[in-house]
C-alpha cells in the first residue's frame, strides 16, 4: 500500500528569491565560523607543538646530563678496578718472582754441587790414573 504523497506547494519566485539568500547567508555564517574554529585548532596545536619540542630539548638534556653521570661513575669505577687488578698483578708477580728466583736458586746449587762432584770425581780419577802410572812406570823399570 503505497500512499501518494500529496504534493507540497510550492512557493512563488519572490520567496524562493529570498529563501535561496537567507541559505547563502547561512552557508557563509557557517564557513565563518568553520574558518575560526581551524584557526582555533591550528594555534592550540602550534602551542601543543611549542609545549612538545620544548619537553623534548628538557628530557634530552636531562638524559645527556645522566649520561654524562654515568659515565663519569663507570669511569671511576673503572679506574678503581683497574688499580685493584694492577696491586693484585704486582703482588702475584712478586710472590712468582720469588718463586722463580728460589728455583733458579736451588738449581744453580744442584749445578754447583754437580759440577764439584764431576772435577772432583775427574781430579780423583787423574790423581788413580797418575798412581797407576807411576806404579806402571815402576813395574817397567824393574
Amino acid at each position: 500500500m503505497t500512499e501518494n504523497p500529496t504534493p507540497q506547494p510550492t512557493p512563488p519566485a519572490e520567496q524562493l528569491h529570498w529563501g535561496i539568500s537567507y541559505l547563502r547567508e547561512d552557508f557563509q555564517d557557517l564557513r565563518q565560523e568553520m574558518r575560526e574554529e581551524i584557526r582555533t585548532l591550528h594555534g592550540r596545536m602550534d602551542a601543543m607543538n611549542t609545549s612538545l619540542n620544548a619537553r623534548i630539548d628538557e628530557m634530552g638534556r636531562s638524559l645527556n646530563t645522566r649520561i654524562d653521570e654515568m659515565g663519569k661513575s663507570l669511569g671511576a669505577r673503572i679506574d678503581e678496578t683497574s688499580k685493584g687488578l694492577g696491586a693484585r698483578i704486582d703482588e702475584t708477580s712478586k710472590a712468582l718472582g720469588a718463586r722463580i728466583d728460589d728455583r733458579y736458586e736451588r738449581l744453580l746449587n744442584r749445578i754447583d754441587s754437580r759440577f764439584k762432584w764431576t772435577i772432583t770425581t775427574v781430579i780423583a780419577a787423574a790423581g788413580l790414573m797418575m798412581t797407576l802410572a807411576g806404579v806402571l812406570v815402576a813395574v817397567f823399570k824393574t
